[in-house]
């Protein structure tokens, strides 16, 4: 249950991500550096995360993947274990990935934005895993997850998307407009709604020059 845009821009590129969550969960901690000075937020209970950017500007975001059918007795650890142990190294991503055992992991899609990113340099790549193999997937400018109506939700955001973005002369002030959006019916809406569940934070990632870490959730009238 989380919403991923981005755009790039000429020397880098900005990313912004909605987290959606049980409304009994335990508040996250708010990003800070970690180790290899990686920014991120924790979340209490994995002790992992959802989104995190290296000191040399490479971001990963991870969604669940709430549709694949798989074993949950095989799970062994939490997947957002995955980002802290990712960007603690400069080896790519990707490589790091096809040498892990992901066979403990449940189903997930990682977005992963390079330090090079930018308007001349757009390989922006996601991956999913199923529990049974590692696969590319094409990289959009929105991504949704949900545990519920997914195509429903989906089709929802990108209309909201289509009708609050510019594609053709992006902005930060546009992007955060879209993910602070609520829908008459809670549950289609970017700011997610629901009577059990709700975004319990919205981020906001610009590489450029600098790196910037922008985090807003209820203690700071999200």
């Amino acid at each position: 249950m989380c919403t991923l845009s981005y755009f790039l821009t000429d020397d880098g590129y900005e990313l912004f991500f909605n987290r959606d969550e049980q409304k009994t969960r335990e508040m996250a901690i708010a990003p800070s550096k970690h180790t290899g000075n990686a920014i991120y937020p924790i979340d209490p209970q994995g002790g992992g995360t959802w989104l995190g950017v290296s000191h040399w500007g490479q971001t990963l975001a991870l969604l669940n993947d709430y549709q694949s059918v798989f074993d949950t007795t095989a799970v062994k650890h939490s997947r957002g274990l995955l980002i802290p142990h990712l960007l603690s190294n400069k080896t790519p991503v990707l490589a790091q990935l096809q040498n892990m055992d992901l066979s403990g992991y449940a189903p997930f899609k990682l977005c992963i934005f390079p330090d090079e990113l930018s308007l001349n340099n757009n390989n922006v790549f996601f991956v999913r895993w199923d529990t049974k193999q590692l696969s590319d997937c094409q990289a959009e400018p929105l991504a949704t997850s949900s545990s519920i109506e997914l195509e429903t939700v989906t089709q929802k955001r990108k209309q909201q998307f289509k009708q609050l973005i510019d594609l053709r002369h992006p902005a930060s002030e546009q992007f955060l407009a879209f993910h602070y959006s609520k829908a008459e019916q809670g549950q289609y809406g970017v700011n997610m709604q629901r009577e059990d569940a709700m975004t319990v934070s919205i981020s906001h990632i610009k590489v450029g020059k600098t790196i910037r870490f922008n985090y807003f959730d209820k203690q700071s009238q999200l």
